[in-house]
């Protein structure tokens, strides 16, 4: 089993766009989806979006042409044959504030490349204009980030070095049913090791960690007995003090999570 150090104790919200559906029906093909299953949709430039369903698959899509901003319509829609969509060239489109943009293919990607895309998807948004929200709970006022590639710092119940980068383990319950998030640092966070201690810090004054600027991970260790403070002091070194930052957080797939627990 993995090692993890635990911490001191997300109840996030989620980007939910209103996606129709034409009609029902069986599937035209088996890697097919039915609009009336996704559960989030990201644009992360004019021509792609990333699509999460509601059993935790992500697929990207491709546009034939640039339909920019289409995620901030007020009426966003997926129209397609049965409401089936299959990125194969049928006759597939997004329609948003009364412009058509048609589907030229989709594909099946991890939870890594969705976490990107809805990163660069927050990163694009004009400076204090923040997503569509459905508050599910109590409303709050602060900034709630997905669960999609975002992780809450109250929820967290322990972590991991994992080669240079984070495996956190926070509350399924509060973490969109993910248990493991994957929080790659953006340099090299070489006390890492040897902390026995971590605080996130999150870039936008919240308790969510996404990989937005400013995010960044402060470490701290116990004090070996008889180490002088000074000699400890010099150790820890800046990055002690102000942290490594990180760059991208993403909830671990199926396949590591079988893989963590086989360990």
């Amino acid at each position: 089993m993995p090692n993890f150090r635990f911490l001191w104790g997300l109840s996030a919200t989620l980007v939910v766009l209103s996606v129709q559906a034409t009609e029902d029906g069986a599937p035209p093909a088996p890697y097919c989806v039915h609009s009336r299953d996704i559960r989030e949709v990201r644009q992360s430039d004019p021509r792609t979006l990333a699509i999460r369903m509601n059993d935790e698959r992500r697929y990207r899509v491709s546009l034939t042409e640039a339909c920019p901003a289409a995620t901030r319509s007020d009426r966003l829609q997926l129209v397609s044959p049965g409401g089936w969509l299959c990125g194969d060239g049928r006759n597939e489109h997004l329609n948003a504030d009364g412009r058509s943009c048609k589907v030229s293919d989709m594909a099946v990607i991890d939870t890594r490349e969705y976490a990107e895309h809805a990163l660069a998807e927050h990163r694009g948004r004009d400076s204090g204009e923040f997503e569509t929200i459905e508050v599910r709970g109590k409303r709050r006022r602060s900034f709630g980030g997905t669960t999609a590639f975002c992780f809450d710092t109250r929820h967290l119940r322990g972590w991991r070095d994992d080669g240079g980068d984070l495996v956190v383990e926070v509350s399924p319950l509060r973490s969109g049913g993910n248990r493991l998030y994957h929080a790659e640092l953006g340099s090299s966070c070489s006390e890492l090791s040897t902390a026995s201690r971590l605080l996130f810090v999150s870039g936008v004054g919240s308790n969510v960690i996404c990989g937005n600027a400013g995010d960044r991970v402060v470490l701290a260790r116990d004090d070996p007995p008889g180490e002088p403070f000074l000699r400890r002091r010099a150790e820890i070194g800046l990055i002690a003090r102000y942290g490594c930052p990180i760059s991208l957080v993403y909830p671990q797939s199926r396949e590591n999570r079988r893989a963590a627990v086989e360990e």
